[in-house]
């Protein structure tokens, strides 16, 4: 009970300190994807859309398409395939290429329809594989203007004037192998004055199907008590085969924090177009003051088809708000130096006065 007294009673100090410092110190202040060009307002749901099957087994799903313009739309469907563009998630769309014959396996119950506004239209999609079929098939459905002067969609890159649902197909035959491994799990800085702490997770599909990683990143002092618990990959964002994808993860909880400087909503950006960085003090967390170091431990798990993989990492990192300790050291010092040199300059004073009375005695 002494300690705990002990720590609230610093806890208190430095909260005290910190307020008379702030007086010297000037205080900083459901899943859908759409298209809208000219008119033209297409909203598709659900995305992605994950199908499983084994080799020789059809499978189908419902997509739906949504004319939210103001006038009737007639509507034609295409198919694209998708693969992973950079390491941030971004589907690149492509057209059919040589030996993609897996485009073949794929009906569609209507190809071209009018969408009236505002109505939900559904059109089936069918996939049969054949019997050699095996693992993982990437499609891009589209849903695009039926009409003379549209534009194809492009080979590569973001669509114009159409909307995409992706599918994410499994055909599960022997051979297949659901693998992931962390490459990289690192905070951006080893030392911060205030948060946030910005954490990397770098993972590699190392198998040949897609999957779906996820898990926690827990933050403690002690490997104990956990001071926060940050989810990682919480949208179950797929990692295609051959593969990888950054999982950035912030820790805010924090006194003081630095947050994206924002005017009118909007952020803003120094010269060379990075957002800058303002100080906030929200005096309802003060007791979230971070100092010392921390350790942050991941603990991922995927399915590898039969059981759930945990792998786990750990990165350590200091906060020390060193201009803020500096301020409290300094705090308590003033007083005693103007002390110091007052005294200093009297006793300078005395000695000069007693030195001039001296040389006139000896004249």
């Amino acid at each position: 009970m002494q300690r705990v007294g002990q720590k609230r009673g610093v806890h208190g100090l430095l909260v005290a300190l910190l307020l008379i410092v702030l007086v010297l110190v000037p205080m900083a202040s459901a899943a859908t994807s759409s298209s809208q060009e000219e008119g033209f307002n297409l909203t598709a749901s659900p995305l992605p859309i994950d199908l499983t099957t084994k080799p020789g087994k059809s499978v189908t799903t419902d997509l739906r398409v949504q004319n939210s313009g103001n006038e009737p739309v007639k509507i034609k469907v295409g198919l694209l395939k998708f693969k992973a563009s950079g390491d941030n998630g971004q589907p690149q769309l492509l057209k059919r290429g040589p030996g993609d014959d897996y485009f073949d396996w794929v009906t569609f119950s209507r190809t071209n329809f009018i969408a009236q506004p505002g109505v939900w239209n559904d059109v089936t999609m069918t996939v049969s594989p054949p019997a050699d079929a095996a693992f993982g098939y990437y499609y891009a459905v589209v849903f695009s203007e039926d009409s003379a002067n549209t534009t194809p969609p492009p080979t590569t890159g973001k669509l114009h004037g159409a909307t995409a649902t992706l599918v994410l197909l499994d055909v599960q035959a022997p051979g297949e192998k659901r693998q992931v491994a962390v490459t990289s799990f690192t905070a951006s800085k080893k030392l911060y004055e205030y948060l946030p702490t910005t954490f990397t997770i770098q993972i590699r599909n190392t198998g040949n199907v897609h999957v779906v990683p996820t898990g926690d990143i827990f933050i403690s002092r002690d490997h104990k008590h956990n001071l926060a618990v940050l989810a990682v990959n919480p949208n179950q964002g797929n990692i295609l085969p051959n593969s990888g994808r950054i999982f950035p993860v912030d820790w805010t909880d924090g006194f003081p924090t630095f947050t994206i400087k924002r005017v009118a909503g909007q952020i803003v950006s120094d010269k060379s177009g990075a957002p800058i960085q303002q100080l906030r003090w929200d005096f309802s967390n003060t007791n979230k003051l971070r100092f010392g170091r921390y350790y942050a431990h991941l603990l991922l798990t995927y399915d590898d088809g039969t059981k759930d993989v945990p792998i786990d990492a750990e990165v350590t990192f200091w906060v020390i708000p060193w201009k803020l300790i500096l301020l409290i050291v300094l705090v308590p010092l003033l007083p005693a130096l103007a002390v110091y040199l007052v005294m200093r300059h009297r006793v300078k004073n005395l000695r000069s006065k007693r030195a001039k009375y001296v040389a006139g005695q000896h004249n």
